[in-house]
């Protein structure tokens, strides 16, 4: 099939949703599909390098980069929270227009809008008139309120957004057109999927976001040899909805003969929150804190460790649960959003999330559980790696694949395309004097 893929955060030497976009556009040219992906200049470097050591591989002509510089004004404004969203709208504007003009080249098969993965945003792409991909998307879970004491700048990180949200998905014309002309609508939690269907989407699929990246490919699960200290690990971006508090609040909580150390791995806007939350909750003997380091680093703690911990409040479905897993992690969670629709019972406890004093208890009784019972320790670590081996990338892309072919969109025979006229990779596109009103 030839693809348009509109990816906006797409590069390959990230993670998350940078990382994200990159695998959707590699993995469907891997799979024997021609792929025009849209991103942003600011990947250019990355993506290139990419490119350059991949030659040898067929997948690299079969993908080729488009950059999409916004006017010189959007972009000043992006330094500010509201001027990300103006550009991003400009930017979606931009990828409409250059797929518009491809189109008279090459004859497209299909439009997936990869990233942002974020429902209320929309994309311009549907005016295309080709079957239609929107997502993996989510965004419409919230934090419970009843748990605000831990989310710092609640107001500015939760209401705001939520806010933001009600009248996005209220207001947006454009977004509830999307999602009525899309084929198929990815959603990566039920709250997403939910809201999908309200606002006018026929076809909705729970799908999981993400995937093994390559660097776990044929990783052996460590061989782990129960000690007498529980080793727990925490990784992600210290923001508010991660809420880390939570976790270190339900550790205070610990049965003091049971001997536990937690290492915390990430850094932030709330780093200088860090240190008074553990004198707060009184565990700073028993916490050591690393800050961001390389990723081999990261991978090499979750080798060395015996639980991964993590309790985020507002997540479609933490990718370092994913790379946890692949190293034969057992998890402890919470069981909501993208972690209770996605992670195997037998690889997890999942705690309920109504009652902040219930949740902090059970996330302290399933720590003390796990440290007396080191066996079954093993054995939700190998439902875990076990699960993490079966999520790769191509499976993710054959999925995909499989589901379009149910609903009709199948690969048609080859098409004889118009050749593309050469484009500068960082095009600058001048913006039509009706831009903005557009």
């Amino acid at each position: 099939m030839n693809i348009i893929l509109s990816a906006y955060a797409c590069n390959p030497e990230h993670g998350g949703e940078d990382g994200n976009g990159f695998h959707w556009a590699w993995e469907l040219a891997q799979s024997g599909q021609r792929v025009w992906c849209f991103t942003t200049p600011e990947n250019e470097g990355a993506t290139t390098r990419f490119l350059t050591d991949h030659a040898h591989d067929p997948a690299s002509h079969r993908l080729s980069f488009y950059y999409l510089h916004v006017p010189a004004l959007v972009q000043f404004l992006y330094r500010w929270q509201f001027g990300v969203y103006l550009h991003y709208m400009v930017w979606q504007f931009l990828a409409w227009r250059r797929a518009r003009e491809l189109s008279s080249h090459v004859e497209f098969d299909l439009v997936h809008h990869a990233t942002y993965s974020s429902l209320k945003m929309g994309s311009w792409l549907w005016r295309l008139g080709k079957p239609m991909v929107y997502g993996p998307v989510g965004g419409a879970q919230r934090a419970p309120i009843a748990f605000r004491q831990y989310v710092p700048d609640w107001f500015r990180t939760e209401t705001l957004r939520s806010a933001f949200t009600w009248v996005l998905t209220r207001f947006d014309l454009n977004l509830r057109q999307n999602l009525q002309h899309a084929t198929l609508v990815l959603a990566s939690n039920d709250e997403s999927a939910e809201l999908a269907r309200r606002l006018g989407a026929q076809q909705v699929k729970v799908f999981l976001d993400t995937g093994l990246p390559d660097k776990f490919q044929g990783a052996v699960m460590p061989d782990r040899q129960p000690g007498p200290v529980l080793r727990l690990l925490w990784v992600g971006r210290l923001y508010p909805n991660k809420a880390l508090p939570l976790v270190l609040d339900a550790l205070s909580q610990v049965d003091k003969r049971v001997a536990w150390h937690l290492t915390v791995v990430g850094d932030g806007p709330m780093h200088d929150r860090v240190a008074g939350w553990l004198e707060q909750y009184k565990v700073t003997d028993r916490v050591t804190w690393v800050g961001q380091v390389p990723w081999l680093t990261v991978r090499s703690l979750m080798e060395t460790h015996d639980v991964f911990m993590f309790a985020s409040l507002r997540d479609s479905f933490a990718s370092q649960f994913m790379e946890a897993m692949a190293t034969g992690l057992p998890i402890i969670t919470l069981n909501h959003q993208g972690a209770r629709t996605f992670l195997p019972a037998a690889a997890a406890i999942k705690v309920p999330v109504e009652v902040p004093s219930v949740t902090t208890a059970a996330l302290a009784r399933a720590v003390e559980h796990l440290a007396s019972h080191p066996a079954e320790r093993l054995r939700m670590g190998r439902a875990s790696y076990e699960f993490a081996c079966a999520q790769t990338w191509p499976a993710r892309i054959q999925q995909l694949l499989t589901l379009l072919d149910t609903l009709g969109v199948v690969p048609p025979p080859q098409h004889a395309a118009k050749p593309v006229p050469s484009i500068p990779a960082a095009e600058q596109f001048a913006p039509e004097p009706d831009l903005l009103a557009s």
